[in-house]
């Protein structure tokens, strides 16, 4: 629903009310910085100043001195004065400068303007590297600076690599830097909190509570607190509390009763005693938390604003929605330095806000708070509408969250975190359809789906094709590539490195290092195109979605366009065609929904037909019935032998359409063969979203050549290559003989080039792809659900060659095809982990990134001699000039027909589909085109021949 924000805690709800989620950007005070955005208080009277001019140093002790007893104001406007005379200055003691500019920048962070801080973090990067270029230390204490402030963005990807960097830097000298060490382990151990790595969250707290001890760190308050919100998640409730009270005392002990630091403390307290329902106490420690910040603060900041929102937060879930509502509005007043309204019914505009999560969260409570009052208190349509504008801001902002995030890991946990904002907002303009009538909301609830699909994928197409249509040269764009290739490549040693039983630290601390620089080159890359190229800026900026209208103009008299959005409650089904418009809602119970799609993929991804046959039999034919009563049934005759191009939501994206049936099977027979699949009646594509399919801009595909395929040997292969983290892949790497059969019958129907065998390396694949139409692979996978990007296709491993063999997901999204269309023909290409809001994590998802339009991937493992039979057909099809989804449909009907009742079975056939464009790739039919050459030749060679003869006899 809305998150409670604390430094330490962010609270979101899930299925039920709430659940409690931790605050992408929490941080505790404590004597020797913050626990996330823990910023060093260096020494104003270490040995190594040297004599400096007296006005200076005396200005910069009294900047010091305000920052350190939370007198923020003042400090900020000292501090300004102090580098305003340091700048005057024509000869200065680097040390002191040093010291300026980084405690200026600790002070930026604290009063929230991070960018501020982040531009003085890098005038002391930049001093550094001019004065100290050896100073592993002032590096690693800027790095870990910078990382502090990705911490509190929510970027943790960002963040963890900076903390890693200055782990590298630190360590260099690790007896003199043990202070900064342990700091740096207790914000590594957030990481790992905001990523529910809990256990490995305690054991960085740990490592960094015996660093302090040991050197003698009198204050351990943020360790505490740190150490309590993981034991609450761990459900160790009891520990939590001990800890909780642990850290105010241990502040109190150190400071003073009215010390800025409790602050922190009180307000992760009051969300932790919220949680668990002591709603008075949970008030009283944010009372408290309330009073430190305003006296020590004044009245209008960072601290402030996240304490008026829990008030909002907690006094909506006590039901006090009027008084909720005041609360956010107070919140928002005091989080935009340039807004300013007490009135609830009034928004800020876009301009006014910054992309950050405390805000997005802020809106967010504000949106449901007007909501719930509409629905349980006034049913008033000014309250809806009201609503419904606050949750567009918060769309706004999550995107432009999201573009401000370099990461794709960074962006897909964003959009996993916010699926229910995008939910949400569908329910609600579609509740104000029916309370108004008015078409626009109908068309915003569209809107919503489609703003929700993908959004992590269409940022990164938007950032490609903005590079190839912005007007960047083609020099720039080749070293933009070169720099992620290498980014890549670093990614992946630091990731098999890890997998070993004894990995080297020092290796993974270098290439860490590596990654490091080229991340910071890559950066200063896009900022470069950002500023340089207008175009490419606007391009990537443009965050427009295709509307109804535009899709409708689209499609074609015999298509229609499907898409689903799932909430915990609801299914939203979007019915488009050329000349109509139709949304359906319905209440669903989420776990039978669940249920009956686990049913039919468990059935069809069997291929032990030994055991439970006929268990099997009876549970498919019941669960696939019931999801086509639920997901079709309804628009039956708006369908009716329709083309159905499909956007899926959840788990529906592992789930093929095709096997749905429009009646229910005879139960009392095994019978596969005659089930009233819902594929004799349909066409069935997929698209990621309407606007990937019909508005993403696509380059041009130019191919010297037609088709490529592969079909690599697997003789002699060492099953090592099969562990992935976590899990060993259970099957074995078998030689698969049908698949060289496969890739010759489809060279008899359209002209190719084939690598088998020995030929079939990922060094052939890599130097030759670029330069053809169809890329055709025909190989085993090997799927790591943990870490998607390192799902593989398996190419003949062959040790001289340049390459492992293994071509990650990593390695797609940094490669640029040409090709009009990849067939993956290979187990898995098309599952994967589901993601919720970007759908499943697949290797084919990176073959679309790389621009590919058209992709036919799997679902699960295909069996060796039916796919090769499925593939034969479905070019054959495609050569006579059928569309890719018509031709696939044709395939599958063919097999089908010729398949024994055994083979009749979905699993031999149903797992291959279409994704992305569709469109006939061989007007007029290659094959026909074929045939009618074959005759034309046998109908001349006799004439040529008998005039070839009397010639001769001339």
């Amino acid at each position: 629903m809305f998150r409670f924000l604390a430094f330490d805690t962010l609270v979101r709800k899930k299925s039920t009310i709430f659940l409690f989620l931790l605050l992408l950007f929490c941080f505790l005070m404590g004597r020797d910085g913050y626990a996330v955005g823990s910023a060093p208080h260096f020494p104003t009277h270490e040995k190594s100043i040297l004599q400096q001019d007296t006005s200076l140093k005396a200005l910069y002790d009294q900047s010091v001195g305000a920052l350190r007893n939370g007198d923020f104001i003042n400090a900020e406007e000292s501090f300004q004065k102090t580098v305003e005379l340091l700048e005057q200055s024509s000869d200065f003691d680097p040390n002191l400068a040093y010291r300026i500019y980084m405690n200026f920048g600790v002070l930026k962070k604290k009063l929230g303007k991070m960018e501020e801080a982040l531009q003085f973090y890098q005038r002391t990067e930049n001093l550094v590297q001019l004065h100290f270029k050896n100073d592993f230390n002032k590096l690693g204490l800027i790095n870990l600076n910078q990382g502090n402030i990705y911490t509190f963005r929510g970027d943790i990807l960002k963040a963890e690599k900076f903390y890693n960097e200055a782990l590298f830097n630190l360590k260099k000298d690790s007896k003199k830097n043990l202070r900064w060490l342990a700091l740096l382990y207790n914000n590594l151990g957030i990481i790992c909190k905001n990523k529910k790595q809990w256990g490995k969250a305690l054991s960085y707290y740990s490592e960094s509570l015996d660093l302090k001890k040991k050197f003698r760190v009198k204050d351990l308050s943020s360790n505490y607190t740190n150490m309590a919100n993981c034991y609450n998640h761990l459900k160790d409730f009891e520990k939590a509390i001990y800890y909780h009270k642990l850290s105010i005392e241990e502040t109190i002990r150190n400071n003073s009763i009215d010390s800025y630091l409790l602050g922190n403390l009180y307000m992760n307290f009051a969300v932790f005693l919220f949680a668990h329902e002591r709603n008075e106490e949970a008030l009283l420690n944010l009372g408290k938390a309330y009073q430190v910040y305003s006296k020590n603060m004044g009245g209008s900041n960072p601290y402030i604003a996240q304490c008026l929102n829990n008030y909002g937060t907690f006094y909506l879930k006590m039901g006090k929605r009027r008084k909720a509502l005041d609360y956010f509005q107070k919140s928002l007043n005091s989080e935009l330095e340039n807004y300013s309204d007490n009135n609830i019914y009034h928004n800020p505009i876009q301009e006014q806000i910054d992309p950050q999560i405390s805000i997005l969260s802020c809106l967010k409570g504000k949106a449901y708070a007007f909501y719930e009052l509409y629905a349980k208190d006034t049913r008033e349509i000014k309250d809806l509408k009201i609503a419904l504008e606050t949750f567009d801001l918060c769309l706004v902002t999550i995107d432009r969250i999201r573009i401000a995030y370099q990461d794709e890991e960074s962006r897909l946990i964003l959009s996993e975190n916010e699926k229910e904002t995008y939910t949400k907002s569908i329910e609600l303009a579609l509740q104000l359809y029916k309370e108004t009538g008015e078409y626009i909301y109908k068309e915003k609830a569209f809107y919503y789906a489609e703003r929700s699909k993908s959004a992590s994928l269409m940022a990164s197409l938007r950032d490609v094709n903005a590079k190839e249509f912005g007007g960047i040269p083609a020099e720039l764009q080749k070293q933009e590539q070169e720099v992620r290739k290498g980014i890549a490549k670093y990614r992946a040693a630091v990731y098999e490195e890890r997998k070993k039983l004894k990995p080297s630290r020092k290796k993974i601390a270098e290439w860490q290092n590596e990654l490091f620089n080229l991340n910071v080159q890559y950066e200063e890359m896009v900022k470069t195109f950002e500023l340089e190229y207008p175009d490419y800026f606007a391009l990537k900026y443009d965050a427009r979605t295709i509307d109804v209208k535009e899709l409708q103009e689209h499609l074609g008299e015999g298509e229609v366009f499907v898409e689903y959005s799932i909430s915990d409650s609801a299914l939203f089904s979007f019915i488009i065609s050329s000349n109509d418009f139709q949304i359906q809602r319905q209440s669903i119970n989420k776990s039978e929904l669940d249920k009956n799609i686990e049913s039919v993929r468990k059935c069809l991804k069997t291929n032990d037909f030994s055991q439970n046959s006929f268990e099997y039999y009876k549970t498919y034919i019941h669960s696939a019935h019931q999801l086509y009563q639920q997901l079709l049934f309804s628009f039956d005759s708006m369908i009716h032998q329709k083309k159905l191009v499909i956007v899926p939501d959840d788990k529906l994206a592992y789930l093929p359409f095709g096997v749905l049936l429009k009646q229910n099977g005879d139960s009392s027979k095994i019978n596969y063969r005659n089930l009233d699949y819902l594929l004799k009646d349909h066409t069935i594509t997929y698209q990621n979203s309407a606007t990937l399919g019909f508005k993403n801009t696509q380059k041009e595909h130019e191919s010297s050549k037609v088709l490529l395929a592969f079909a690599p040997s697997y003789n002699d292969v060492s099953d090592s290559i099969l562990y992935v983290e976590r899990a060993a892949y259970r099957d074995k790497l078998f030689p698969l003989p049908g698949v060289k059969e496969e890739v010759k019958n489809i060279s008899k129907v359209i002209e190719g080039d084939l690598y088998v065998d020995e030929l079939a390396t990922e060094e052939n694949f890599k130097k030759n792809a670029i330069n053809y139409d169809v890329l055709h692979l025909a190989m085993h996978t090997i799927i790591d659900d943990e870490n998607p990007m390192f799902s593989k296709l398996v190419f003949t491993q062959n040790k001289s060659a340049g390459e492992d063999g293994l071509l990650n997901t990593h390695e797609i999204y940094n490669m640029n095809f040409n090709a009009r269309m990849v067939v993956l023909s290979a187990c898995n290409t098309g599952d994967g982990k589901l993601l919720k809001g970007e759908g499943v994590m697949s290797l084919a998802r990176g073959f679309f990134y790389a621009g590919c339009p058209s992709i036919v991937m799997t679902l699960w493992t295909v069996e060796d001699k039916s796919g090769s039979s499925l593939m034969t057909y479905f070019y054959q099809f495609l050569g006579e000039g059928m569309s890719k989804d018509a031709a696939l449909r044709a395939a599958k009907m063919e097999y089908l027909k010729n398949a024994d009742p055994l083979k009749a079975h979905p699993y031999f056939w149903s797992g291959y589909v279409t994704l992305g464009d569709t469109s006939v790739m061989y007007d007029g039919g290659v094959v026909s085109k074929g045939k009618y050459l074959a005759l034309l030749l046998l109908f001349c060679f006799p004439i040529y021949y008998l005039f070839r003869r009397r010639k001769l006899n001339r």
